[in-house]
């Protein structure tokens, strides 16, 4: 006898449950591949590994390696920013002395900063002083820098390239005969281990240095010596950049890499004597390293009795440095400004005037 009260399980009604839920499940899947294929790289992925669907960053601005070689004594004799890409045809040189005087707290020379992994390297600083964009710092010592040129073999014109102070004379006979392959360049970074130390992964010094070599067998070179003046320091000798000829050399050079509004890395401050005294500058340059900006004091045509801050644009972000600025210098909100003038400097300009007393 059936009972008329028991229905028969309703196996199509859970066919095409189970159908929907399928469909459901494989278009979830091809929109969640679709987004982690169309959405921006993590925050610590690498500068030079493009989006999908972007150009490398080369192909966008010039990208620019600090080149250091240090003796026996681990100073570092021998210093070149160089820099390839950003369409401008050419690989530019910038030769910089070993006792250039770095903005740093207190101020060291070039050849005496900490290496790439210590407390006080030498990109930062260059950063300030040249207003140039350095993505990676490459630094080798002697025994990394023969074993580089171990590497390449006998080649015409590095007879005496074992000497680290002749670096900059076979830097680009060494580089153009290095390896096209990326990943043989990798090879013989890891087999230099720590003699051979940089700033970004070994993948992209690899990508660097294959770039570089890339330039130099196809381009022309254009090289300058950075133009310092010589001051004596105490018992020793000191460079400090000479202006405007430095500025100028570095925007002739480096086009595509000077510094923008809000690029990444220490705000950087250029303080212009402006009426100011020479002390004024130092404790208002000692006061803003303090607080963790990068300083750079410049001479000033004009004199003036009221100092200004000056940014280069009027963002919010921008006047908010501004006001930090001013805050540190305990000069008034009203005196941030924005510069209307084609020299506007990033990220801050300090017309310092004669009426200003340090705090």
């Amino acid at each position: 006898m059936t009972d008329e009260h028991v229905h028969p399980f309703p196996w199509r009604l859970m066919g095409l449950v189970a159908i929907i839920v399928i469909i459901a499940t494989v278009a979830a899947g091809l929109v969640l591949s679709r987004n982690s294929v169309e959405q921006e790289p993590p925050p610590d992925a690498s500068v030079f590994t493009p989006a999908p669907g972007q150009l490398p960053v080369e192909k966008l601005r010039q990208v620019t390696v600090l080149l250091q070689v240090r003796d026996r004594d681990r100073a570092a004799v021998s210093n070149v920013l160089i820099g390839v890409g950003g369409d401008t045809g050419y690989v530019a040189e910038l030769i910089l002395p070993r006792n250039l005087l770095l903005p740093t707290v207190p101020p060291l020379q070039l050849k005496d900063v900490d290496g790439p992994t210590g407390p006080v390297s030498a990109e930062g600083p260059i950063e300030v002083l040249l207003g140039v964009q350095v993505d990676a710092a490459v630094e080798m010592d002697r025994l990394a820098w023969a074993g580089l040129l171990d590497s390449i073999g006998a080649a015409p014109g590095t007879a005496h390239a074992a000497d680290p102070a002749s670096f900059p004379l076979v830097l680009d006979s060494v580089l153009s005969r290095l390896p096209a392959d990326e990943q043989a360049i990798g090879q013989l970074l890891t087999s230099l281990g720590s003699m051979a130390r940089t700033t970004v992964t070994n993948e992209d010094a690899s990508h660097l240095l294959a770039l570089l070599g890339e330039g130099l067998r196809t381009q022309e070179v254009r090289r300058e010596v950075l133009p310092v003046l010589a001051l004596r320091a105490g018992p020793a000798q000191v460079a400090i950049i000479q202006q405007p000829e430095g500025d100028e050399a570095v925007q002739r050079l480096f086009p595509r890499a000077l510094l923008q509004p809000g690029h990444p890395g220490t705000t950087r401050v250029v303080i212009e004597r402006a009426g100011g005294s020479l002390g004024a500058a130092t404790s208002a340059r000692l006061a803003l390293a303090g607080a963790g900006f990068g300083v750079v004091v410049q001479g000033g045509d004009a004199a003036v009795t009221d100092s200004a801050v000056l940014v280069p644009v009027g963002t919010e972000a921008a006047l908010a440095h501004g006001r930090d600025v001013a805050a540190v210098l305990g000069l008034p909100p009203t005196s941030v400004a924005v510069d209307e003038s084609e020299t506007a400097t990033v990220d801050v300009r300090v017309v310092l005037g004669s009426g200003f007393r340090p705090m």
